[in-house]
C-alpha cells in the first residue's frame, strides 16, 4: 500500500485563520486592567492606549529619585518619581528585560475605581507588543501579537516552498536541513525517530515512485516560536488527479489528515514532530491498487 506524507507539509499550507495570544482584562470600575509579573510577581496594571507605561511608586519603592511632568486633562506638571529597572516584565507568554519605567503616585486611579493599581501598561509597550485591547464584548481582552504572528506565518510558508522545491529536485541536503535532527513522525506509513530514518525512507520512496501531492488549506496556530499546523492532503501517482468516472480509470489516490510541528530554534523553520492518519473513505481505494 502506498503511503506518502513528508511532502504533504512541504505544500504551501495557506491559514484560514492565524491565533495571536488572548488576555482576559478585569475591570476597575469602568477601567480595564491586566494582570502582568514583574520578576515572577502577579501586579495589576491600567490598560491606557493614551499613557505612556510607568508604575506606581506605593508598589515599586526602590529607584532612583527624580522628577518628570505629568500630563492630564488640567495640563502638565511636574510630579515626584522613581526610575525603577525591572529585570523582567512578562505578560502572557511576552517578555520585557531590563526595562526603565518611572514610578509616581498613581492611588487616585486606585481609589476612584476601588481596586489597588500597580502600574499602567501605556501605548510605547502595547505597540511593542502588537496588541490591540478589545472591549466589545462581556469579556474583554488583550489580543497580542497578531501582527507578529502573521509576520512568522509568511516566514513559515516561504520556508515550506523552499523545502517543497529542494524535494521536487531531489536536493538531499536541502530536505535534510527542513527536518529537526530529533524529528518525531507517527504516521499510517510507519513511526520514525530522528531525521536518518526519515531520509532512508525518502530515497526509497522517490525510487519506486514520484507522486503529486494536493493540500487543502489549513489552519496555523502560532505560539512564540513554534508553530502547529493542521492539514488535510491527498497523495496520487500519475500527472493529474482522476477522479471516478465512467470515463476515466481510476489512479491511485490517498487522502491524509494530520497536523505538523515547526520550530524556530535557531533562525530555520524546521519541522519537530509530525503525525498523520489516512482518512476512512480512502484507505479501502488505496488497497486496491
Amino acid at each position: 500500500m502506498f503511503r506518502f506524507w513528508l511532502l504533504l507539509v512541504f505544500t504551501g499550507l495557506m491559514a484560514d485563520s492565524i491565533w495571536a495570544e488572548e488576555i482576559d482584562l478585569v475591570k476597575c470600575d469602568v477601567l480595564p486592567v491586566v494582570e502582568v509579573r514583574v520578576s515572577g510577581m502577579k501586579f495589576h496594571f491600567l490598560v491606557d492606549t493614551a499613557a505612556t507605561s510607568m508604575l506606581n511608586i506605593s508598589s515599586f519603592r526602590v529607584g532612583e529619585e527624580k522628577t518628570v511632568p505629568v500630563t492630564s486633562w488640567s495640563g502638565t506638571t511636574d510630579a515626584k518619581a522613581k526610575r525603577v529597572m525591572i529585570n523582567d516584565l512578562s505578560l502572557g507568554d511576552h517578555h520585557f528585560h531590563n526595562l526603565v519605567l518611572s514610578a509616581i503616585d498613581l492611588s487616585g486611579i486606585g481609589r476612584a475605581c476601588g481596586r489597588q493599581i500597580d502600574g499602567v501598561l501605556g501605548v510605547d509597550l502595547l505597540l511593542k507588543l502588537g496588541a490591540v485591547v478589545d472591549l466589545r464584548d462581556h469579556a474583554p481582552r488583550l489580543r497580542i501579537g497578531a501582527e507578529t504572528a502573521e509576520n512568522r506565518v509568511q516566514q513559515l510558508r516561504e520556508r515550506i516552498l523552499s523545502c517543497e522545491e529542494a524535494f521536487n529536485r531531489g536536493d538531499e541536503n536541502a530536505v535534510s536541513d527542513c527536518l529537526d535532527q530529533e524529528l518525531v513522525i507517527s504516521s499510517s506509513a510507519g513511526d520514525f525517530h530522528g531525521r536518518a530514518g526519515l531520509m532512508e525512507f525518502l530515497r526509497r520512496i522517490r525510487l519506486s515512485a514520484r507522486p503529486e501531492i494536493c493540500v487543502n488549506p489549513g489552519v496555523y496556530h502560532v505560539v512564540g516560536e513554534v508553530i502547529w499546523i493542521e492539514y488535510e492532503s491527498c497523495a496520487r501517482i500519475g500527472e493529474k488527479i482522476v477522479e471516478k468516472s465512467e470515463n476515466k480509470s481510476e489512479e491511485k489516490k490517498v487522502r491524509f489528515q494530520g497536523t505538523a510541528l515547526w520550530s524556530n530554534a535557531d533562525g530555520k523553520w524546521r519541522i519537530v514532530l509530525l503525525t498523520q492518519a489516512t482518512l476512512p473513505n480512502d484507505a479501502t481505494a488505496a488497497s486496491r491498487h
